[in-house]
């Protein structure tokens, strides 16, 4: 372990970025006399500095990979990587470590662990029970005691001191640093969820998942309300971040479940189809792999936004009160058998005058616009579910399969069995 290399393709940026970090590693154990181990993902030692003034190596466990002590450095080293900046902790012998990850293009190549350090003064009992407790090699005994008796000791401050100049040193050497930036602006935004829950919790007031938030955006994405939406929205996220303590898995699971349901809910009351709203889905794969709850609630929105725009694209915007109401019927109830006379009679209307405002409003038929929203509906059971096409044909509103066949054909250019078809295949 002569020298420090990076576990990544060499070529000459990486070679002046290795030279930096050796200099920086070295600037430092001159400077404070306190050695430095670099481990790599897996938990092996690729480097030391100043190992003379390690203590560890004195130690069976630290040569032992499934030992308490290994397993509380790679814990510890899996901790500094998700903070993003120097984690102080004690190690099984009881002494400070100072633990940094090296973090390159959001990928973790190890951590940095200087130490071990002694934090105030060392008794001769701490010194015993140090001994006894961590397997001393017999024949290290003699050193180690002189080891201790002569080992520089420090106080909080002084450890302080020490981390931030180890994270500055390691900062200047990988500079640009972004991936820090980015790992620590996103630990504190989970502290600052963390400190709103303790307040919510002393001023005695619940943490409850919001559902009558949620029914209301569900409620104003099916009208079509996409300001409205998204301002419930950021009502929504703020108290599941706050219900789910900041978790951010947890809030992802709550915010995927509630882009499903709408997509679901809103085929079922617009002409809006299941393929149609599932194209406004293309970022939940984004949304999945959001790395802070900033960027979640940003992709949401977006997803909210589109999908409530593309039910009011799909609606009716007119004044006229029988129109808005005939197309609800139609989009409520196109499973049952209903007609232009059964829509009239429901709203009180002539069927004739109906007929005109309807076409003279909406561009099409009343017949036009039924048919387009029962095959639409028939085209996500085709997709989604093995029904035969009998079935399908009766769960959109249609008794007669071969006319249900017949009209799906001159709306989609295709007969039901080929448009199954066409799907699956371009689905595999």
């Amino acid at each position: 372990m002569q020298h420090f290399t990076l576990p990544l393709p060499a070529n000459a940026a990486r070679t002046e970025l290795t030279a930096r970090i050796e200099e920086a590693m070295q600037s430092f154990c001159a400077l404070s006399d306190v050695a430095i181990t670099f481990f790599d993902p897996a938990g092996e030692i690729k480097r030391e500095w100043r190992p003379q003034s390690k203590f560890c190596d004195y130690f069976f466990a630290y040569h032992d990979p499934e030992s308490a002590c290994m397993k509380n450095l790679a814990s510890s080293a899996k901790l500094a990587a998700e903070l993003g900046e120097p984690y102080v902790f004690l190690c099984k012998a009881g002494l400070v470590k100072i633990a940094v990850a090296l973090i390159l293009e959001g990928q973790t190549l190890g951590c940095f662990m200087a130490g071990p350090l002694v934090m105030g003064e060392l008794k001769e009992r701490d010194v015993s029970s140090l001994f006894s407790a961590d397997h001393l090699r017999p024949d290290m005994l003699p050193k180690a005691i002189l080891f201790l008796r002569t080992i520089k000791t420090y106080n909080p401050k002084e450890i302080a001191h020490l981390s931030s100049l180890l994270w500055n040193s390691i900062l200047a050497a990988v500079a640009p640093s972004a991936d820090y930036v980015g790992i620590n602006s996103r630990f504190k935004e989970q502290n600052q969820v963390s400190l709103s829950l303790q307040k919510y919790k002393k001023e005695n007031k619940t943490t409850r998942y919001p559902y009558d938030l949620e029914n209301q955006l569900f409620a104003l994405v099916k009208e079509g309300e996409a300001q409205k939406a998204l301002e419930t929205l950021g009502d929504l996220m703020e108290k599941i971040s706050l219900s789910e303590a900041g978790d951010l898995s947890a809030i992802k699971t709550k915010a995927l479940g509630i882009c499903t349901i709408l997509t679901r809910s809103v085929t079922d009351k617009t002409i809006l189809t299941q393929e149609q709203a599932e194209s406004y889905y293309f970022n939940m794969n984004a949304l999945n792999k959001a790395t802070s709850f900033q960027d979640l609630s940003a992709l949401t929105s977006g997803f909210v936004k589109k999908l409530a725009e593309a039910v009011a694209s799909t609606s009716y915007a007119g004044n006229s009160q029988i129109i808005r109401l005939a197309v609800q019927y139609v989009n409520e109830h196109y499973k049952d058998k209903i007609s232009l006379r059964t829509v009239a009679g429901h709203l009180h209307t002539n069927p004739s005058y109906l007929s005109m405002l309807f076409k003279q409003e909406m561009g099409v038929t009343f017949t036009h616009y039924l048919n387009q929203m029962r095959i639409n509906r028939s085209c996500d059971l085709l997709t989604s579910t093995n029904l035969n096409l009998v079935d399908v044909s009766f769960q959109v509103g249609y008794d007669d399969q071969s006319y249900y066949s017949k009209v799906f054909k001159k709306l989609k250019g295709m007969t039901p069995k080929d448009y199954r078809s066409k799907h699956l295949k371009n689905k595999k």
